[in-house]
């Protein structure tokens, strides 16, 4: 009887659609060692894994020095991860505070008008921290 070499499998995990801007499914099962898949791929529902994976990480929200705003996981490693793969959007502050207030339009001023003064107060705040910065670097 002839001995045939072994086999190697790996675990994978990988999106359902990879072109899909957004995945309703991904994928699990083991490859060879060409990446060729052997046996049953598990298919997983997107959101269930995403909450899986994202419920165990904390994200924290950076400010770059030019009014970016991104979210960033409190992980390096995933944090250059998602960096390297361009999934940390970043939206410019005014942009933030453009859909702060589209969104706030429709309510009623009782509900709503504290928080655009307290997001006012708060502007004006770092407004002057940033002339600060400026005139601190301009002497």
């Amino acid at each position: 009887m002839a001995k045939h070499p072994p086999i190697t499998l790996a675990p994978f995990f990988q999106p359902g659609d990879e072109g899909a801007a957004e995945q309703r499914m991904y994928v699990a099962g083991f490859a060879d060692e060409a990446g060729e898949a052997w046996g049953t791929l598990i298919p997983l529902d997107a959101e269930m894994v995403e909450h899986a994976i994202l419920g165990q990480q904390t994200f924290t929200v950076w400010c770059n020095s030019d009014g970016r705003i991104q979210s960033q996981p409190t992980s390096d490693s995933v944090f250059e991860d998602l960096l390297e793969k361009d999934q940390l959007k970043e939206t410019p502050l005014d942009e933030l505070v453009a859909e702060a207030i589209e969104q706030g339009k429709n309510e009623p001023n009782d509900d709503i008008l504290d928080m655009f003064e307290t997001l006012h107060e708060r502007l004006v705040r770092a407004q002057g921290m940033v002339a600060d910065e400026i005139a601190r670097r301009r002497r």
